[in-house]
């Protein structure tokens, strides 16, 4: 039995879509012809899966010196400067949405499950992933670009083991803001981050970050 057929078993109550879908096209693209075997043995012995919760790291050079991340930032940001950071650990929910102004790129260095959404899906203030977002199975490997327009939150892991991927975003992206920095929009919460949270995450809440996200929390079973 394939992975994709595995996680579906553990998590019937979900359509759970392969990444080759057409469904994806709405939210993004897969990217080929990019070689991951030096970036995936670095992050072998060098990005390590918290036990618990999640790590991430905006920017880390090494990852920013590697040649595929040079390749994308030229194909896909067409000059502007990028960052490359990485992003492991142990979340099964879909708790959060953000998105961005511009693409985020996931190089996937473990299977996950990406739970997306689209901005004109927000209805007064509100996605309701119950009913509007859709979950996709992305295997190691796979290269995924996420437009600017797809609401998207941290991988869901497919193992008990956890998730580990390569993020790559327009430089300054998720840093923090400026002491002075003023605006009227209240999801913003990051350097080009623009964030909501369903209920159930009280921590978030605490920070000042807005409920935006409605219906059942989307869990994630995973597989052994």
């Amino acid at each position: 039995m394939e992975t994709i057929d595995k996680i579906r078993m553990e998590n019937k109550k979900y359509d759970i879509y392969d990444i080759t879908d057409p469904k994806f096209n709405a939210f993004g693209n897969v990217l080929t012809g990019y070689d991951l075997a030096d970036i995936q043995n670095y992050a072998k012995e060098n990005i390590e899966i918290p036990k618990v919760g999640n790590s991430y790291s905006p920017s880390n050079p090494n990852l920013e010196n590697f040649e595929v991340v040079k390749e994308i930032e030229a194909d896909i940001y067409a000059g502007l400067p990028i960052e490359a950071g990485e992003c492991s650990g142990q979340n099964t929910s879909f708790s959060a949405f953000e998105f961005h102004q511009g693409s985020e790129i996931n190089l996937i260095l473990t299977d996950v499950i990406m739970i997306l959404g689209k901005r004109n899906q927000i209805v007064n203030g509100y996605f309701n992933a119950q009913e509007d977002a859709k979950a996709f199975y992305v295997p190691a490997g796979s290269i995924i670009e996420m437009y600017g327009t797809t609401l998207h939150y941290s991988p869901c892991k497919v193992f008990e083991s956890g998730f580990k991927v390569i993020v790559i975003l327009i430089k300054g992206s998720n840093e923090s803001l400026d002491a002075n920095f003023k605006s009227k929009n209240n999801q913003i919460i990051k350097t080009n981050k623009f964030q909501m949270v369903h209920e159930s995450r009280q921590d978030k809440i605490e920070q000042g970050i807005k409920v935006g996200l409605s219906g059942e929390l989307i869990e994630i079973n995973t597989i052994s």
